[in-house]
């Protein structure tokens, strides 16, 4: 994502996903936070706060 500048659904497609939402809920497992936050932070842009609704549990 970070190399290509690919968005999480791109992404997801073209690692075998077909599903961003799904891609997006194994990231969160494996990585602890939202692929586009963990890109935003990466890419040096500035991050929305995150709420109760775009939190992954």
């Amino acid at each position: 994502m970070l190399m290509e500048r690919l968005d999480v659904s791109r992404a997801a497609f073209a690692v075998g996903y077909e599903s961003h939402s799904q891609f997006s809920r194994e990231y969160g497992r494996l990585f602890g936070t939202a692929p586009t936050r963990d890109m935003a932070l990466l890419r040096g842009q500035p991050l929305e706060p995150v709420t109760l609704g775009n939190a992954i549990s």
